[in-house]
């Protein structure tokens, strides 16, 4: 050691896998971590930035927790073309359970205002808005309202507070709904040349098929694959619809599509 320069500082001791991974960029994959909060039947789950609290016990372990559709539909909103559709427009959830999709909507910069029918749901909404909050655009929130598809005076209370709306989101509804009070539900509260968007999972392809080809009457109906979403939407425009009402696009959410978005 030459006079005058400082001792030698030892080398930092190694660095534990985590901090290593710390280091790596960000990558928004659909679930990066799951872990108890002390709550039972609740879990706090990791969707890029957004932190999500489910209740597994909820509307029967169902409207309350985010399954492979919604996660589907996060993944969409992602994407450069669906940001643009969003961006400033008035976008109401239908079922919206934990409330990740109508958070996401309103990071895009739009109106969302997020429904169920379940009392317990809304809750959970209203807690997981709060939780995340420091994402949405000042100027931005997400109201959440009371709505059980086909019910007219719920219907008319968010016609008359809000009007109709742009973007109608929907993920894992098919499963669940009434023949019929779906489509009334969507088709009063759409705007004219307005989008739909529902992922689903098929569970009952007859059943579920009757309820899509009963949309078609009013809507212009796209299908996509989820195993080619990605591609396809990378190169589309914003949406405009040519249809009476507006323009439904529903997709399926394949496991595998969701498995691969987490591969790094």
């Amino acid at each position: 050691m030459q006079q005058g320069q400082p001792p030698a500082q030892p080398p930092p001791p190694p660095r534990s896998q985590d901090e290593r991974a710390s280091d790596r960029p960000h990558i928004p994959a659909p679930l990066q971590r799951e872990s108890g909060n002390g709550l039972l039947g609740l879990k706090v789950r990791n969707f890029g930035p957004l932190v999500i609290t489910q209740n597994y016990q909820g509307m029967g372990g169902t409207g309350s927790a985010v399954w492979q559709a919604a996660e589907a539909m996060l993944q969409m909103m992602k994407l450069p073309a669906y940001m643009s559709m969003l961006h400033g427009r008035k976008v109401l959830e239908l079922g919206a359970g934990t409330g990740i999709n109508s958070i996401a909507a309103a990071m895009s910069n739009a109106t969302v205002v997020a429904t169920d029918k379940d009392p317990d749901s809304l809750v959970l909404v209203q807690s997981n808005i709060q939780a995340n909050q420091h994402l949405l655009p000042s100027r931005h929130h997400v109201a959440v309202r009371t709505l059980a598809w086909g019910n007219q005076e719920n219907i008319q209370a968010i016609k008359d507070e809000f009007g109709l709306f742009d973007v109608i989101l929907g993920s894992d509804l098919l499963f669940e709904a009434l023949h019929g009070e779906l489509l009334v539900t969507i088709y009063e509260l759409c705007a004219m040349q307005g989008v739909v968007i529902l992922t689903h999972s098929p569970r009952d392809y007859r059943r579920e098929q009757s309820l899509l080809d009963s949309f078609s009457a009013y809507f212009t109906t796209n299908e996509v694959r989820l195993t080619t979403i990605i591609h396809t939407l990378r190169t589309c425009c914003v949406v405009q619809s040519s249809g009476h009402v507006g323009c439904l696009y529903h997709t399926y959410a394949q496991s595998e599509v969701l498995l691969n978005t987490n591969e790094v």
